[in-house]
């Protein structure tokens, strides 16, 4: 009888194997990046076309390798870093089993180009699909270069897995930021689609954070240090003031190894969640330095989950050490009460001694010289000082019109009924009270304002642009790499919805008009609510759902707040713009915009 069982060829058997270790082109870039930190590189070139699909370039210049290891690189499991079994349980190293090369190699196109520095010629190698194609010698300077060109061009099916360039893009940044930030000492660059994304110059921690998420982070950072136990924690913490809609700025490593940890970022949670708002999440970059005996980075094909042998005890001493340091950065100013000359003069001074009193010669008999009965007060001069000060009549101001809150028709100010009802008055609280139809309505403004606003932006979407508003002043908005490469795929959209917008140097959009009706001094929050929607759920969704989710940030960061006080003729407008809505009924959160009682229920209740 035949066997059934049988050895997959090696090529085959790589295939499986790349599906575990590159998912997408950001997986590539990873494991790169990884070997050439692994190689002792002081500087990093990434250079990428269309998201990675076509072109992954990796160049460092680091130790390189002999013409034999150039070959080896490419078997499976060969690695430089694993000698014997208790290997693994002392691992420093970013890369160490051997399958990232192999596995790229056949799923792509790949040349390699790599030189000792003590030797005159470097060696090219070309693979594509587990084979090779060429092998010779080459000239280039000291160090490695990977390039790896057009990502499962043997895989159809995976390829078409990978998502829109935006997507593919931000995992790209998010792994080249992971390598970073543990690593300032070595100066990284990124260029797409030849625009310089990223050049980030060896130096501290500190200047690699400014560098990688903007200035607004400069004197907001509370350090953290302290050794506790067999573990050594370090790095920065945020402080409240600027807490995050998502929680893609936070860092944990150990050992200089970005990890993924639910337990340790809850610990950090807790720590905060008397400092900053609900659902909102803070910034930090935490290093672990700790005995590779105590944590196992072989349980995952990325290495980016980890376990740790006492992980209770790490999250008692993280959520302890986090807490003093905001305990440090909260507490209350000290004030330094120690005299001075000019202090010690001002208490130790007599006050002045009173005028002498006029006196006349004494009359009568007794009476001492030079004395006399205290003349009488004169109180004329004392009761001009309480009179009422006489007005000096100015011309009339005219007040400035108050920015319109629903651009639209306008309503006749005798106008006494809406087309739906006749507005009573407006609670304290945010509700409007309206009678309609035997029935009472009570209307939450500030849910109701993000319907209509919610489906006007809509409707630009539909080819019907929305009217735009001129800034007095134009607002600059400063954004990470990652963050601007997003905001720079909304232009159409953000156009159709009145923005006006334009790139003003690296990184920044000069916003130059907003939507009508939008406050001026929201243009920031907009985009921050805007981005975490986006983070929260997702790049790659379709068209109309990016469009939604835009407009559901825009309207809840632009609605009337609840206490905010409205005229009549705005309750008016707000009741007939919310009536002509599709769904009048709900927010764009689902929350309910108005309440309907009958009024013949108020007549039951009152017998």
């Amino acid at each position: 009888m035949q066997s059934l069982i049988q050895l997959l060829p090696d090529a085959i058997a790589n295939q499986i194997a790349a599906g575990e270790v590159v998912q997408r082109p950001a997986s590539v870039i990873k494991e790169l990046l990884e070997n050439a930190v692994d190689a002792g590189s002081t500087r990093i070139d990434v250079v990428l076309k269309d998201a990675g699909k076509t072109l992954i370039q990796v160049s460092d210049n680091g130790s390189g390798m002999s013409v034999q290891d150039a070959r080896m690189c490419f078997e499976r499991h060969a690695t430089s870093k694993i000698r014997e079994q208790n290997d693994l349980f002392g691992i420093r190293t970013l890369g160490f089993r051997g399958e990232a090369l192999a596995s790229i190699a056949a799923v792509a196109q790949v040349k390699l180009r790599s030189r000792l520095k003590d030797v005159e010629l470097g060696t090219e190698i070309e693979i594509a699909a587990s084979q090779v194609k060429k092998q010779e010698a080459c000239a280039m300077a000291p160090g490695t270069t990977f390039m790896v060109r057009n990502l499962f061009f043997n895989v159809p099916a995976r390829r078409n897995f990978l998502k829109s360039n935006p997507v593919e893009t931000r995992h790209i940044l998010n792994e080249f930021i992971r390598v970073a930030l543990p690593h300032p000492e070595i100066h990284l660059t990124l260029t797409h689609n030849d625009t310089p994304v990223y050049d980030l110059p060896a130096g501290d921690l500190t200047q690699r954070i400014y560098a990688l998420f903007g200035q607004d982070l400069k004197d907001k950072l509370s350090p953290v240090a302290e050794k506790a136990g067999y573990a050594s924690f370090s790095g920065y913490i945020g402080q409240p003031e600027i807490y995050r809609k998502n929680r893609g700025e936070q860092f944990f490593f150990v050992n200089n190894r970005f990890i993924k940890s639910p337990y340790l970022n809850h610990a950090i949670a807790q720590a905060f969640q008397d400092f900053i708002p609900k659902e909102t999440y803070p910034f930090y970059c935490i290093f672990i330095e700790i005995d590779p005996v105590h944590v196992d980075i072989n349980i995952h094909p990325t290495k980016t989950e980890v376990k740790f042998d006492d992980e209770r005890t790490l999250y008692v001493l993280l959520q302890s050490i986090v807490k003093r340091a905001l305990a440090q950065t909260s507490a209350a100013p000290s004030f330094d009460f120690k005299e001075t000359p000019t202090t010690t003069d001002i208490y130790q001074s007599q006050p002045p001694a009173p005028p002498a009193m006029p006196t006349k010669q004494g009359k009568g008999p007794g009476a001492p010289k030079n004395l006399e009965p205290r003349q009488k007060a004169r109180t004329e001069d004392w009761e001009t000082l309480y009179k009422p000060a006489q007005r000096i009549p100015q011309p009339p101001v005219e007040k400035p019109a108050s920015p319109q809150l629903f651009p639209s028709p306008k309503t006749s100010a005798k106008q006494a009924e809406t087309s739906e009802g006749q507005v009573l008055f407006q609670l304290s609280g945010g509700y409007i009270l309206l009678e309609r139809e035997n029935s009472l309505l009570i209307i939450h403004q500030q849910l109701a304002h993000q319907r209509i606003l919610f489906e006007r932006l809509l409707h630009s979407q539909e080819g019907k642009q929305l009217p735009s508003q001129t800034l007095l002043f134009p607002q600059t908005v400063e954004f990470s790499a990652a963050d601007f490469l997003m905001v720079k795929e909304w232009e159409e959209p953000l156009t159709q919805m009145g923005f006006e917008v334009k790139e003003f140097g690296k990184n920044t959009l000069v916003v130059y008009g907003t939507p009508a009706g939008v406050p001026t001094g929201k243009v920031r929050e907009i985009f921050e609510e805007m981005l975490a929607d986006i983070k929260a759920s997702g790049q790659d969704r379709l068209e109309r759902q990016l469009f939604e989710g835009m407009a559901r940030s825009i309207a809840a960061r632009t609605a009337v707040t609840p206490n905010q006080k409205l005229s009549m003729l705005e309750l008016r407008q707000m009741v007939e713009d919310l009536f002509r809505c599709t769904a009048p009924g709900f927010a764009p959160n689902g929350k309910p915009t108005y309440k309907e009682m009958p009024l013949s229920g108020l007549a039951d209740f009152f017998q």
